[in-house]
């Protein structure tokens, strides 16, 4: 049997910003199957199949990266038809959170994991399976995310749908 866990690193939301979400949820009315709210984050980087070994060596490089505190506006409603999702969305512009995300990066090519082939773009999905929606004439309020921790988490697949798991958190705060 494989120890290989599929696992990403995200940003929890706050009660106040999970609240924004489920209420933005409920007027875009149902484009798909919603995203609970205990699996609303967002993500940093996803990692991929990751062994146990792995998992270890980022969970120790991880205790000496740069850590900043960063505030995320996200203000934009986009639907990935492809990846049949609707989320909100913002524009990366702090250079914490830049550099965090590059530095993630450079450690999932040193150990072998995922990297993205796309471009750093902060969101947060509140639907899957959505492939087809046609997008509301109007914009959300932005929501400004002020995350308190990075989060390595598993994603567990069951009979009731995928459930995220928080392995590890890491406190923000440290340059």
């Amino acid at each position: 049997m494989s120890d290989l866990q599929r696992l990403f690193l995200g940003f929890a939301l706050s009660d106040q910003e999970c609240e924004s979400m489920l209420k933005l949820q409920k007027r875009l009315g149902e484009p798909g199957k919603a995203v609970a709210k205990a699996n609303l984050h967002m993500t940093l980087a996803f990692l991929g199949p990751t062994s146990q070994a792995q998992r270890h060596a980022l969970e120790t490089a991880l205790t000496t990266v740069s850590l900043p505190i960063f505030e995320q506006r996200l203000d934009t409603l986009v639907h990935w038809r492809g990846a049949g999702v609707l989320c909100l969305c913002g524009e990366a512009r702090d250079p914490g959170l830049i550099d965090l995300y590059h530095e993630c990066q450079s450690l999932c090519q040193t150990l072998g994991l995922h990297q993205s082939e796309h471009s750093f773009n902060p969101h947060i999905t509140l639907f899957r399976k959505a492939k087809h929606y046609r997008m509301p004439e109007w914009q959300p309020e932005p929501v400004i995310l002020r995350p308190q921790t990075l989060q390595l988490y598993r994603s567990n697949s069951g009979p009731a749908g995928v459930r995220y798991e928080v392995l590890k958190s890491w406190p923000l705060g440290r340059a």
